[in-house]
Formats: structure tokens, sequence, C-alpha cells
């Protein structure tokens, strides 16, 4: 059986990828063949190659014979995400750079993975907190994608990469989460985030009256969080409800956000929101850019004040937590 790619590694292309690889689970010798796909972008090839690891690894667990065709490095596509460790991450040795191999530049971030015992150890190493160790990771990474290490983009970046590791940690009960992004030379960036743990819904029903219908809804709502019942011991991330809604709202007004987990993918745009079946084991984000606000504190000021205010309506935690405030 020959299971050809999408030209591209796109939102757009994740159920036609997800349905083909299920489809193909238990079924002996099947090749998968890449020759198709000249187009990648960092939240699809996440994603892709998150579905790829999960369903070679049950295919190696039943002894199934799984080959991969169409590879090569003279096509731009092929040879970027072998250089980004995209086969590597996807659960295909010898293919290309390892995951982490890559040290990347001012243009793009290839395929790293955030450990969170690796955190924790740099806070055990420096008596910061654990909040602290992820701002030090995600100004690192953001410096990187803004190509510079000061100034407002820097910032609007920093801030964006800390909030989505902060819950994907916190939330997922994953051991360590995934992360790439690009600028492109129209000004255009984007930053991807997934792990593979419990998902959304798992997280937020023990707090909110949810389903699986409407919880990536609820979940991008200000001041929605597990961590609401929480003691302030009890919330070592400082997390207050927040990072998905500004996330939202910044991709929303300067390009796109993408949520998906459990069985459905969430997209804001121009103000718009619009929910699609896509089955998920844990959670995806992913924020692309457009054009960067020219004075990012007052945009995310902005935002927040009307979080707040709307959190406070409907009766949630209406206040952002501190360190979302001081970029």
């Amino acid at each position: 059986m020959d299971i050809k790619r999408p030209n591209e590694f796109l939102p757009p292309s994740l159920r036609r990828l997800q349905a083909d690889l299920a489809k193909s689970q238990h079924i002996d010798n099947v090749n998968v063949d890449f020759s198709p796909l000249v187009f990648s972008k960092p939240l699809g090839m996440l994603v892709a190659g998150s579905y790829f690891r999960r369903w070679i690894c049950v295919r190696r667990a039943e002894g199934l014979k799984t080959t991969h065709t169409g590879i090569t490095a003279k096509r731009n596509a092929h040879s970027y995400l072998m250089h980004l460790g995209f086969f590597d991450y996807a659960g295909m040795s010898n293919v290309g750079n390892k995951v982490g191999v890559a040290q990347g530049n001012t243009r793009y971030l290839p395929i790293r993975e955030i450990k969170r015992q690796e955190l924790e150890d740099r806070v055990k190493e420096t008596g910061e907190k654990l909040i602290d160790a992820i701002v030090f990771v995600s100004d690192g990474l953001a410096n990187v994608l803004a190509g510079t290490d000061t100034g407002e983009i820097k910032k609007s970046f920093s801030y964006s990469i800390r909030e989505v590791i902060r819950n994907a940690l916190e939330h997922s009960g994953a051991e360590s989460c995934f992360i790439c992004g690009q600028r492109w030379v129209n000004g255009h960036s984007e930053i991807a985030i997934i792990d593979e743990g419990v998902g959304i819904y798992n997280t937020l029903s023990p707090v909110y009256d949810v389903t699986n219908e409407n919880v990536l809804e609820h979940a991008i709502k200000p001041g929605v969080s597990r961590t609401n019942k929480m003691s302030e011991e009890e919330n070592i991330y400082g997390n207050s409800g927040f990072g998905l809604f500004v996330l939202s709202e910044l991709g929303s007004s300067f390009g796109w956000f993408c949520l998906g987990s459990g069985m459905k993918k969430l997209t804001c745009v121009k103000q718009n929101r619009t929910t699609v079946d896509l089955p998920y084991e844990g959670t995806f984000v992913g924020i692309h850019l457009n054009s960067i606000p020219l004075s990012f504190s007052g945009v995310l000021l902005d935002i927040i004040s009307s979080g707040e205010e709307e959190a406070q309506k409907e009766g949630r935690n209406s206040a952002a937590s501190v360190i979302s405030k001081t970029i």
C-alpha cells in the first residue's frame, strides 16, 4: 500500500494526512511516498510529524513493515525538512539531521525539543523560579525569530513563545514539547508548539462545564485556566489564563492563530473563528503574523485590558499574570 503525501504541510492538509495514516495503521507493507511534497510551514510541519511519529511507533510495536520513498536533498522542500530535523522528529531514522543539531539563524528556528526536566534542572542550579527558566528559553528563541535581541519585535515573539510553552508544560502532562519557527523575506513570521499530552478537554473539564465540541472556544477566553482553583504555591507557572487569549487576539488581528486538541481545530483570522474536525491527541498552537504592531507593548496592554474586563463580567479570574504585563 502506498501513501502519497499532500503537496504541502499546512493546516488545511492535515485532515487528509491523519485520515490516510489512520486507515493504514494496522496494514502491513506500507510505503510513504514523499515525492509530492513541495512546501511546508512550522505548524503543519510539527502536526504532520507528530502524526507520523505515533503512527510509526504503533506499527513498530506490531511488527509491521514501513518504508518511505521520494525523499531527495535535490528538492528544496525536502532538504529544508532534512536540515530542520523533521524526519528524525517524525520517527524516520537516518534521514537528515537529528532534532537539535541544526543551529538556525535569524531567519528560522529548527525543530527543538524543550524538556521539562531540563528546565527543572536549571531551576535547581540557579535557584530561580520555573517561570524564569521558561522566560530564559523563550527569549533565546525569540532572538532567532525576530532577528535581533532587542526591541519591540523581539519582545513580541518572546511573550508569544513563553506563553505557549508555559501552557504546554502546565496543561499537557507531557514531559516535553516541540517548537519551531520561520521568518520570511516578506516580513511574515510563524511559530508553532506542540505536545503529545492529555489534551485541553481533560485539563479544563474538571474545572469548567465544557464539552469536546466547545472546549477550544472556551480555552481562548480570558481568565480560563486549570489553575483558577489552585493556591499561589500550587500555581508554579504563575498562570492566570490569559496566554491563549492574548495569542488568539494577536493572531486574529495581525495574521492568524490556530489551536488544536482532541477532535477539533480552531482557527482565528480577521476576528473570525472557524472550528473544523481534526483528531489530535495532545495540543498544538500556531501563530502566524503578517506584520508586527509598531507598538507591541501598547497593543498587548489593550488586549489584556479588554480581556480583564470580559473575564470580570463572566465571573472568571479577572487579572492577567504580572509577567504578561512586563514587556
